[in-house]
């Protein structure tokens, strides 16, 4: 599928580890061929993932209400049509509820499995 000149966005704070998102996040441009993927973890996971993501913005594990709205905002000012929750959290999953317009929501990478006891889970 191509999107060319638009968004997707991976949120990963660390859950389930480096191999984990390098390779969720190599399925995630392979399924949006052409699009930006931006990555939204730590200034540690910026490093893990590499350069597999094309802009990361590194405030994702940023505490309090403040630092939550403000990640809420900047991801619903990316107009991103698909977001992958790499992540799992209860917080990120509670993002999927402040962030407008409604983009897609995904729990997991394209064609990842879910594993029960996964990184998934809180």
């Amino acid at each position: 599928m191509a999107d060319t000149g638009r968004a997707v966005v991976a949120i990963w704070l660390g859950a389930g580890g480096e191999a984990h998102v390098r390779a969720a996040l190599a399925t995630i441009r392979a399924a949006h061929e052409g699009a930006r993927l931006i990555l939204l973890t730590t200034p540690e996971g910026r490093r893990k993932a590499g350069d597999l993501a094309d802009m990361s913005w590194e405030d994702g594990a940023a505490r309090g209400a403040g630092a939550f709205l403000a990640r809420a905002r900047r991801l619903s000012w990316a107009s991103a049509p698909h977001i992958y929750d790499l992540e799992g959290s209860r917080a990120t999953r509670f993002m999927r509820l402040c962030v407008w317009p409604r983009p897609q929501w995904h729990e997991r990478a394209p064609g990842e499995a879910f594993e029960a006891g996964g990184p998934h889970l809180s």
